[in-house]
């Protein structure tokens, strides 16, 4: 009940926001959205096992002079921390697997969810969407570096990603509540990579950008996986000279428990 109280009260403070922001100078040309996150930090710990962030807010459409207005499209994009990838394609030669045409994509989000009330190609037009890089296929990688052929890479690790759940497109998971105020619940698996995200809710009227904002999210591990994890990164020696210590240690002590006379 707490929980449903505290999301109340955010929701209201956001029209509040949003209905001063509409009476403000300058807001009668466009629309503004004022959104925020349930959770803006996420704590991981032994027992995560996923959790589940709601985006919500208002779109303030107030004035006259509009071009555009309700009904409204939402989309809302988690992207997480990027990452370097090295993708390779194995190929056989005289019976044996080697490696073959590669390629490199220094700035891959970690993690990349999109939501929308409605399918991308009915929201808004195929040139904003590239514009703005929303949808995975459209997504920014950073330059890449290839050698061989390089064709076919980008939709594989889009795959693969989408197969362990770090990749994910939603249409219809955005729901309007009122033709301006808007929420999405947006899923995070088990293995959400840590780091600092980027929530960004993007406004369409009549396919084009009404609105945009941006928003962040902390993704964090805490108590004995952060230490662990903080000690492999920042001292990988030691780390693996006390993981060979380990395993050492609990096979010496397997072979006296088991040991036959």
């Amino acid at each position: 009940m707490s929980g449903i109280g505290a999301f109340a009260r955010r929701a209201a403070a956001l029209g509040l926001v949003a209905a001063a922001l509409a009476a403000a100078p300058g807001a009668a040309w466009a629309e503004t959205v004022v959104a925020s996150v349930s959770s803006p930090k996420i704590k991981i710990q032994s027992n995560f096992s996923g959790a589940d962030i709601v985006v919500f807010g208002v779109i303030s459409a107030e004035g006259g002079g509009l071009d555009h207005g309700p009904p409204y499209d939402v989309v809302v994009v988690v992207r997480g921390p990027p990452e370097h990838v090295a993708a390779r394609r194995k190929e056989r030669v005289a019976g044996l697997w080697i490696g073959g045409a590669s390629r490199e994509y220094p700035l891959v989000p970690s993690f990349y969810a999109l939501d929308s009330n409605r399918p991308l190609a009915d929201a808004a037009a195929p040139a904003t969407l590239d514009a703005y890089g929303i949808g995975a296929a459209r997504a920014s990688f950073g330059a890449a570096t290839a050698t061989g052929d390089d064709g076919g890479f980008r939709d594989a690790l889009i795959r693969l990603r989408e197969h362990d759940g770090l990749f994910a497109e939603r249409s219809g998971s955005v729901v309007m509540l009122t033709p301006t105020f808007f929420r999405a619940t947006v899923p995070l698996p088990k293995k959400v990579p840590n780091g600092d995200y980027r929530v960004e809710v993007f406004v369409f009227s009549d396919r084009v950008l009404a609105a945009r904002t941006l928003l962040d999210l902390t993704v964090r591990k805490e108590g004995f996986e952060a230490a662990v994890h903080d000690f492999a990164v920042g001292r990988p020696f030691l780390y693996g000279l006390a993981v060979v210590a380990m395993a050492v240690g609990i096979g010496w002590i397997g072979g006296v428990v088991f040991r036959r006379d």
